[in-house]
């Protein structure tokens, strides 16, 4: 973090924050739990990754990214004010759903309970047998369809999209054009932090009593560090292509245009992990059991991750090209 290197000038404050934040995430998560501290270090694997990336870049084209005092600031307000005024959001929808769903009696509450377990240990064959019914009734899977997309992709992409709004404002309070691709730096900023915090409370869970064994855990860190955190990544990349095209190369695209395809993208990955869950008689998110279950989900999540992928080197491609026919 070297003043000299281009675009990395930082305040003492941030630079403290750059220094006290990790350590400070990691001690508490292993105050909280001594196992997911000894693999929290491994959710900030990406990050690292990211930073280097982008002093490369920044090095070759200074100008034109981003600084990394705003990418500080992002980074640490989207993984705990935004993600917490996020969940507060999903709170208020997921109950107005299920209201809607399922009045305001006691299958609700029932509902509501079971959705919020994260675990099945200990439970009756009785309870497991609502479960099951829960699990299969038409309102379930309205619920998981309106999760997904809404609660979900909805909420959560526009969450990754607000560092591109502060971007493009930024942007034209100084009267900056130059800086064409700080809306990608600043928005991958974003999903890093947003990831990393997610992928923390997935460790705590996986943690628990009746998830602890290794193997769980290992597939765990497959399924959301190396899958889930990639689909995060590439969503938000996605929509800070999209939006890079829409202001510098003049694309008359309004804001559903651009992050409509993150959502969906988004919204269908989560629907195809809770639909899983649920053909394993769950009610919320249950990691399937089976062999095969569990590899047809990993196929299929895996599918939607690669198909983003290609949508963001399409939109790179694409990017790169207009500006090759403005030079």
């Amino acid at each position: 973090m070297s003043s000299s290197a281009p675009n990395s000038s930082l305040s003492i404050s941030t630079r403290l924050l750059c220094y006290l934040g990790p350590p400070s995430t990691v001690l508490l998560a292993s105050l909280v739990s001594p196992k997911t501290g000894v693999l929290s270090p491994l959710a900030f694997l990406p990050s690292a990754w990211f930073l280097k990336k982008w002093r490369n870049a920044s090095e070759k084209e200074p100008s034109r990214r981003g600084e990394l005092e705003p990418m500080v600031l992002i980074y640490a307000s989207q993984g705990t004010i935004g993600l917490a005024a996020t969940a507060a959001v999903q709170m208020l929808v997921c109950y107005a759903v299920s209201v809607l769903l399922f009045g305001l009696g006691d299958t609700r509450r029932e509902f509501l309970t079971e959705f919020g377990r994260t675990t099945v240990e200990g439970l009756t064959a009785d309870e497991l047998a609502r479960r099951a019914r829960l699990a299969v009734s038409w309102q379930n899977w309205i619920f998981n369809g309106a999760l997904a997309f809404g609660m979900a992709g909805l909420i959560e992409e526009t969450l990754k999209y607000l560092p591109i709004a502060y971007a493009r404002r930024r942007a034209k309070a100084k009267g900056n054009q130059q800086r064409d691709r700080a809306y990608i730096d600043y928005a991958l900023a974003g999903a890093m932090s947003f990831s990393v915090i997610e992928n923390l409370g997935f460790l705590y869970v996986a943690c628990q009593p009746g998830h602890e064994a290794w193997p769980k855990l290992m597939l765990t860190l497959l399924e959301r560090v190396v899958v889930g955190s990639t689909g995060h990544i590439l969503t938000a990349a996605l929509t800070a292509l999209r939006a890079t095209r829409r202001d510098y190369q003049g694309k008359r695209w309004s804001w559903g245009t651009v992050i409509g395809p993150s959502i969906l993208l988004h919204g269908a990955y989560d629907f195809v992990v809770m639909s899983f869950s649920a053909l394993d008689g769950n009610v919320g998110w249950i990691h399937p059991v089976g062999v095969r279950n569990t590899s047809i989900m990993m196929v299929l999540c895996s599918g939607l991750v690669a198909t983003s992928a290609w949508l963001v080197r399409r939109e790179w491609r694409a990017l790169e090209n207009e500006d090759r026919k403005r030079q």
